[in-house]
């Protein structure tokens, strides 16, 4: 299907429930509380997998889930003040590399992120070994999943399995990430129920536009006799229906466009202007991609809608992008995954490093490098692991550096003068 296609995460799982859709009363794809809606007024139902067919729904869910799939994801160790990567801890390639035995990490948090946008919830169960470490994430379609309370009250995942007994979960043992707002807490509100009049309206009008090229490219009008004393004899409906056949065969689709076509004696063709309101359909589509952009979060630049754009505020817009949209989902993945994995130790922690964008712009690189080397956050070995390059030989590049004319305003008052010789110091 086209949702699995942009991540296998989800394919992983053998005894998936799938439940079609009805034509006319499609399901939001909520889990086994999921909703079922009324056909939206446009009249093209909504579902997962139709959604998708809408291009800048898919644009929007690969933006973000690729973006947030590329980004280094790595456990960090908290040693007193110093923090480093915990290449030792089992959860740190899982994250970083492999997901379980058949995805690695990039596909199944594509797969994960992709359930959250769309279906407001995305679900991976835990598997750990004897010890309690977890050895893998295996994604879980979220139509399978029933959260439920058991007879103490407390919260469970019931998972659906064909022809067998149902899975229950705990909370602990799967990580469980929450697209859209949530009113009880528990489940995000799933985007494809809520923004199904706006998805319905953009395919209705990629519907109205291929039926717009596919008839209206042929010569629209009427063949009318202008004498009906010269028409042929037994000239009926029959008749009229080949004729037009023929006209269709002759002149239906874009290469067509613009044929000649010899008509019969006594015979005319009335062209039919096409109205203000078809013609101002590209108009209304354009309109439709900023809308779907606003329910995502996204800029409409990076779905390429560049009609509001210039290369003055391209740049901010990007800024935008990261703070705006990808930053609230790597927070929302940092905390489930703490919550989850490393609960109250507060010696380990996750991060999603989002400085991994700045990959694609060499002169932001090293605008970014250059400023925190002058004020000695980076080492040289530090800029140059960023890199992928190694250490300088003889631990010449541990050493920071930062600029003498720095003084504090304490030592400024004292001298009387701010004006200190430039040059640079170890600062460690």
């Amino acid at each position: 299907m086209i949702f699995d296609s942009l991540g296998s995460g989800l394919a992983n799982i053998t005894a998936a429930r799938h439940t079609e859709p009805d034509d006319l009363y499609p399901a939001t794809g909520g889990g086994l509380f999921g909703l079922t809606i009324r056909r939206p007024i446009a009249g093209v139902p909504i579902n997962r997998d139709s959604a998708l067919t809408y291009s800048a729904v898919w644009a929007c869910c690969e933006l973000i889930t690729k973006h947030l799939a590329m980004m280094p994801w790595r456990v960090m160790k908290r040693t007193g003040k110093a923090r480093s990567i915990a290449t030792d801890h089992p959860a740190d390639a899982i994250l970083y590399r492999i997901a379980n035995d058949e995805t690695n990490s990039y596909e199944f948090r594509k797969s994960l992120v992709l359930s959250a946008l769309l279906q407001g919830n995305g679900l991976s169960e835990i598997e750990r070994n004897r010890f309690g470490e977890p050895v893998s994430f295996w994604g879980i379609d979220w139509d399978r999943v029933n959260p439920d309370r058991d007879n103490r009250g407390r919260l469970i995942y019931d998972i659906a399995e064909t022809g067998q007994p149902n899975t229950v979960l705990k909370p602990s043992d799967v990580i469980h990430l929450r697209g859209g707002p949530s009113v009880d807490g528990i489940s995000g509100l799933s985007v494809i129920q809520y923004a199904k009049e706006c998805f319905s309206h953009g395919l209705a009008m990629e519907q109205f536009g291929s039926g717009f090229f596919g008839n209206g490219a042929m010569p629209g009008g009427v063949i009318e006799w202008k004498d009906e004393a010269v028409q042929p004899e037994g000239w009926g409906s029959t008749s009229a229906r080949n004729m037009k056949k023929t006209w269709l065969n002759s002149h239906r689709g874009a290469k067509n466009h613009g044929g000649v076509e010899i008509l019969e004696p006594g015979q005319t063709y009335k062209a039919i202007a096409i109205s203000p309101e078809n013609a101002q359909f590209l108009e209304s589509r354009q309109f439709g991609i900023a809308e779907v952009c606003r329910w995502f979060g996204v800029p409409p630049h990076k779905v390429a809608e560049l009609s509001r754009s210039t290369n003055n505020n391209i740049e901010s817009q990007n800024i935008e992008y990261v703070t705006d949209t990808l930053s609230p989902w790597a927070v929302r993945l940092e905390q489930e995954v703490d919550f989850k994995l490393f609960g109250r130790d507060t010696s380990h922690y996750n991060r999603i490093n989002l400085g991994g964008l700045l990959r694609g712009d060499m002169a932001a690189r090293q605008a970014f490098y250059q400023s925190m080397m002058d004020r000695g956050v980076y080492s040289i070995d530090e800029v140059r692991a960023l890199e992928d390059l190694n250490p300088l030989d003889n631990d010449l590049g541990k050493l920071r550096m930062v600029q003498m004319n720095m003084a504090t305003v304490e030592q400024a008052n004292a001298t009387g003068n701010t004006s200190t010789p430039t040059g640079a110091t170890h600062a460690g």
